[in-house]
């Protein structure tokens, strides 16, 4: 098992200085609106990636009128405990991680030593309505189980901006001479195969934890299936590599045109449904949250299940518009997982107490 025993933050978000203690089981942050409930989950997500779960720049992070943050916080495993901080200062323009009081020369070098897992539900339209910020869920869950695959994705990404740039730059020198742009092409084919071959195989182990969760979830006999859509067809990663490769050269005429690359991972996406209907277009709100729902639990098993350690989950103002059938569902399932963090408004129609949850009252 692993969780947070401790966590301190200096200049993050609303908070000047705090300290917190969370339950090695199930803690929930229970105050009114604006108090910073949800800004103690960012901080905690920070702990897995290095950044924000929100999508926020670290200077959007920064607390009015302060010259840095400082987040600090206590990890407990099985085998060992230690601490991980993340420190920011904009005058420097980037930040630093270390990890057991060591400093880590990349903030990647600090991915897979804690996981976890957030839910927020600002995301449910951002994520299921936007192809980009599905693609992103997909890679976020890959990249915390797979170093490699999070070394792919960054050099696929520096290599399709140079790329990009010499699109917009050579446009006539291109179409004259399309061989320049071969080096390119044969990067973005090698990490871009890999790339989708590991998405195809994350979302193939995961697609059973999805249906079963959803189905604990919701009270209807909707079906719901993730797939992947990609114009690449590809049975092995070497097909996929030659099949890029080809769509690459062949298409460039257009993306000169255009000024961007048309192919690769970038441009794929993630389509979930529910009896064959597309989620983005057709599901109601409250559809729209248990598909989401589902997919973080699946994400969370999935994670134990390629680690061995089970993610912390957490969960942010998870039971607002859910109904009474479905949220007594989500707290049945909790004791499924490890350190579950929720936060909730004060309602009086959620009893946590009795679910054995230790209350933090900010």
């Amino acid at each position: 098992m692993m969780y947070v025993s401790s966590l301190k933050l200096t200049n993050f978000r609303n908070f000047e200085h705090a300290e917190f203690t969370f339950d090695q089981a199930k803690t929930a942050i229970w105050a009114d609106n604006a108090r910073g409930k949800s800004n103690v989950l960012e901080a905690l997500y920070f702990l897995a990636l290095a950044k924000s779960g929100r999508g926020a720049r670290d200077r959007d992070v920064l607390r009015w009128g302060a010259n840095y943050f400082v987040i600090d916080a206590q990890i407990e495993r099985e085998d060992r405990s230690f601490p991980i901080r993340i420190a920011y200062d904009p005058l420097v323009g980037k930040k630093q991680a270390s990890l057991a009081e060591t400093s880590l020369p990349r903030l990647s070098d600090l991915i897979g030593a804690f996981n976890a897992v957030l839910f927020s539900p600002e995301d449910v339209d951002l994520v299921l309505r936007e192809p980009a910020q599905r693609r992103r869920i997909l890679d976020i869950l890959v990249s915390q189980s797979n170093a490699s695959y999070l070394a792919d994705l960054e050099g696929y990404q520096r290599v399709l901006a140079q790329r990009n740039r010499l699109l917009k730059d050579r446009r006539s020198a291109l179409l004259s001479h399309p061989e320049q742009v071969e080096p390119w092409n044969e990067q973005l084919s090698n990490l871009g195969a890999r790339i989708i071959s590991r998405r195809l195989e994350a979302l193939n182990d995961i697609q059973h934890l999805l249906s079963e969760y959803y189905r604990a979830i919701a009270p209807t006999p909707e079906k719901m299936k993730a797939s992947y859509r990609s114009p690449i067809s590809m049975e092995t990663r070497d097909q996929g590599r030659e099949i890029l490769f080809e769509a690459l050269t062949t298409r460039l005429p257009q993306e000169v045109e255009l000024r961007y690359t048309l192919t690769g991972p970038h441009r794929d996406n993630l389509i979930f449904t529910l009896d064959d209907k597309s989620v983005h277009q057709f599901a109601s709100q409250g559809q729209l949250k248990t598909v989401l729902l589902s997919w973080k639990l699946a994400e969370a098993t999935f994670l134990e299940q390629q680690t061995g350690w089970r993610p912390v989950l957490l969960m942010d103002d998870v039971f607002s518009e859910l109904d009474p059938n479905r949220a007594k569902a989500v707290l049945n399932l909790i004791p499924d997982f490890g350190q579950v963090v929720v936060t909730s408004a004060r309602d009086p129609d959620l009893d946590f107490g009795a679910h054995g949850f230790r209350l933090l009252k900010l």
